[in-house]
């Protein structure tokens, strides 16, 4: 028997290509001749926004709360946790200050603040998180329904 004759332009399977397409110049390149995603160029990630995950992630960790920012007797809003970036290379330092909710158990709080925006930093933007201090700046009582009050008759 003789085995089928290959020219130039028949297709040749990349091994391991599990869509069946060929794959021109490297294995694993994209079939339309782009390069590699991981060879097309750099990603960089501003510290801007390494700071603005870190406060997203410790704003929706249980235990924290927002408080009304005021001067001088006017409401300027509302502020949650607020962070400070530094680092260099592939690591980060991030620096902290969140208000809890009080009456809770402060360390345990933090603990899982620290967690929580480790996790979110890391997997998000590729950064390793090297050193991260937490300061909680406020205890504050969450906003609810009036607290009962005890009337003497």
């Amino acid at each position: 028997m003789s085995e089928p004759s290959r020219d130039d332009t028949t297709p040749v399977p990349v091994a391991g290509a599990s869509d069946g397409a060929s794959a021109p110049g490297a294995a694993g390149a994209p079939a339309d001749g782009r390069a590699d995603p991981g060879e097309r160029g750099s990603l960089d990630i501003a510290f801007s926004v390494v700071r603005r995950i870190a406060e997203h992630a410790a704003d929706t960790s249980e235990g924290t709360v927002r408080t009304e920012r005021r001067v001088v007797g006017v409401g300027l809003g509302e502020s949650g946790a607020t962070a400070r970036v530094s680092g260099y290379g592939d690591q980060v330092d991030l620096r902290l200050e969140v208000p809890l909710a009080y009456p809770a158990p402060i360390a345990l709080t933090v603990e899982a603040v620290r967690g929580n925006v480790r996790e979110r930093v890391e997997t998000l933007t590729g950064y390793a998180v090297r050193a991260l201090d937490v300061t909680v700046s406020a205890l504050a009582v969450p906003a609810g329904p009036p607290a009962p009050t005890r009337r003497t008759e």
